[in-house]
């Protein structure tokens, strides 16, 4: 089969059922009532890559989200995640483990005739502004998911997802 140049925009199950099974903890996932912001503190975005080396994709996640996404892969117990968010934070630990999460997530991406997607770069606002493709991503209307994610026993907070 050819491959298309349209990569899909992931159902809220998939998510949900990835990160599930991910993180080893019930997970739940629901339409967000506003987009996540790239001027918001303590967001963590990947960006995802074709062949071609240009960014076709960009996954957003808050500060509690991404503590408790990290926390819940490390098994580690919710305090530090707790503590993260109260911190304005993640830890380097954290942010190590929620990078695994991110790179997970490129298989949502990769439909039977889809363009092959990888992780390419994550950035943390709370170390270093987001640079250019990440914020035009996240403030542009193209096709975008934003849901709020929750960690059984971690809690959560917002993932966006915008493609090209």
């Amino acid at each position: 089969m050819p491959t298309t140049t349209t990569t899909p925009l992931p159902p809220l199950k998939e998510i949900r059922d990835l990160l599930t099974g991910l993180v080893g903890r019930g997970c739940t996932a629901e339409r967000a009532a506003a987009p996540l912001s790239p001027d918001a503190p303590g967001i963590v975005a990947a960006t995802y890559v074709s062949g071609r080396a240009q960014v076709e994709a960009v996954v957003g996640v808050d500060l509690a989200l991404g503590a408790a996404l990290g926390a819940a892969i490390g098994l580690m117990p919710p305090g530090p995640a707790q503590g993260a968010a109260a911190d304005g934070a993640l830890s380097d630990v954290l942010l190590e483990n929620l990078v695994e999460v991110l790179n997970v997530l490129a298989s949502l991406f990769n439909a039977e005739g889809a363009t092959h997607l990888r992780l390419a770069e994550v950035f943390d606002s709370a170390r270093r502004p987001l640079p250019g493709a990440p914020v035009a991503f996240l403030r542009g209307g193209g096709r975008r998911l934003d849901a709020v994610v929750d960690v059984a026993g971690y809690g959560g907070g917002t993932l966006t997802v915008v493609l090209a």
